[in-house]
């Protein structure tokens, strides 16, 4: 007879289900880790306002923290939008996991405003914008990461309403505001048709600003600061490896998910490791494709302004970044993930993440150092080729405290929001059924409507 908890969901949900948030002990050390890093962050960001404000090049590596926050937790509630829209029933338990990543995601935000205000006008400067007025990059970049935000905040306050309001009796004696706050749930078959269309339409929305901000500050943080750069591929590249991160990031916090919390380990099983699996060895093959691609457009054509771009971000000046991406986000990863064994295992696969999510930070370096540093973005080619330019001690800590506080932020909204969808869960409970075949037990799961 199949059992179906090491499958990662239990066919015994018995309502009333309300699922709780993570409990991590206080004194523990990832705590404390997570803790002293935030507080670099915020001390090196502080200082970085201080002492560099208005000096573009100054601003270099705090744009590879920008790049990587946007690029991992505004892609992770992707993944609970494409999972809701195929109809996938083994990410019930990732999908507000991964919508939670929406809070920390404001830090990009935060991170952007100083970072524009160091962007170049775009008088005789090659750009997106073309006839377009000096400030359209400053405020369209912002506009258009703000109303992605807020999108993901919308998908992840719907998602929780069911949970989160209680029964009908509990919103009917709230005040009015707080009814309308909790959209007055009473769990009527209109609301629940409602809620679920509200999700795949935000869903929806929000994939299609996701890629809208990727090509934007791809472009003006990138391209159009190093003159003959013109890459169509570069925003596609930039937002698959998003994706990638996102993945990377799911399958590190699923595992310390499931060594905190009691749900965690009725919930999170092999089926979710082992699909999570298969999805970031999906990406890791994308990233060698969408780079080799790349290449060879700029190797044929042989155009002055690009090759120097490849030479710049690949062979030459930031060769070592190259590498260091090159082996921790594809060659080591893909030869980790053609195992069974590894792609099945929740802790193997934490290690293999963390190996993708290091190589990121050195693949933004070899996009954004460069053309932020640039002192002449100007012109139509760049012949010579840019000095390397190196972090100094503030940079580090500003790209090490960033992406500690992310997590941070993060691992404190696990620690008060209800990590699970109950009436998620609920409603997969109702997809499997046990049933013989062929004189043996086998388990039968349906599709939602």
């Amino acid at each position: 007879m199949i059992h179906p908890e090491p499958d990662g969901l239990s066919l015994s949900l018995r309502p009333p289900y309300r699922p709780r948030a993570l409990n991590i002990p206080s004194g523990h050390i990832a705590v404390w880790v997570l803790a002293l890093l935030s507080a670099i962050g915020v001390v090196a960001y502080v200082l970085k306002l201080i002492t560099a404000w208005g000096d573009r090049a100054q601003w270099a590596y705090p744009t590879v923290a920008l790049m990587f926050v946007l690029s991992t937790a505004t892609a992770a509630p992707l993944l609970a939008y494409m999972s809701r829209l195929a109809k996938g029933y083994w990410a019930l338990p990732l999908r507000r996991i991964t919508a939670l990543y929406a809070i920390p995601s404001l830090l990009s935000f935060v991170l952007l405003i100083p970072i524009m205000t160091t962007v170049p006008t775009l008088e005789g400067r090659a750009n997106l914008w073309f006839g377009f007025s000096a400030g359209a990059p400053f405020l369209t970049d912002a506009l258009a990461l703000a109303i992605l935000l807020l999108t993901g905040f919308a998908l992840l306050w719907f998602s929780a309403v069911p949970d989160i309001a209680g029964p009908p009796s509990r919103v009917q004696a709230m005040s009015p505001l707080r009814r309308l706050l909790y959209l007055n749930w009473s769990g009527t078959k209109r609301q629940w048709k409602v809620l679920k269309l509200a999700n795949l339409t935000l869903g929806a929305f929000y994939l299609m600003g996701y890629a809208f901000v990727h090509m934007l500050l791809t472009t003006d943080l990138g391209q159009s600061l190093l003159p003959g750069w013109r890459s169509g591929i570069f925003p596609l590249y930039s937002g698959v490896t998003g994706i990638q991160a996102a993945i990377a990031t799911t399958i590190i916090t699923l595992a310390l998910v499931r060594r905190f919390s009691p749900e965690g380990r009725r919930f999170i099983g092999d089926e979710q490791a082992a699909s999570l699996g298969k999805l970031l060895l999906a990406t890791v093959l994308a990233w060698f494709y969408f780079f080799w691609s790349d290449f060879l457009l700029i190797w044929y054509a042989r155009l002055p302004g690009e090759v120097t771009a490849l030479q710049t971000n690949v062979a030459i000046t930031y060769k070592l970044p190259f590498l260091l991406a090159l082996f921790l986000m594809f060659i080591l990863p893909f030869i980790a993930l053609i195992f069974n064994p590894i792609r099945r295992s929740l802790a193997r696969l934490a290690w293999v993440s963390l190996l993708v999510l290091v190589g990121l930070v050195f693949d933004r370096i070899r996009f954004f150092v460069a053309p932020m540093a640039n002192e002449s973005p100007f012109g139509h080619a760049v012949i010579e080729l840019p000095a390397p330019v190196w972090p100094n001690p503030l940079d580090v800590l500003f790209v090490l405290g960033t992406i500690g506080l992310m997590y941070g932020i993060y691992v404190l909204a696990l620690t008060r929001i209800p990590i699970f969808n109950g009436w998620e869960l609920r409603q997969g409970t109702m997809l499997r059924k046990e049933r013989t075949y062929m004189k043996a037990h086998v388990l039968v799961i349906g599709k939602p409507d």
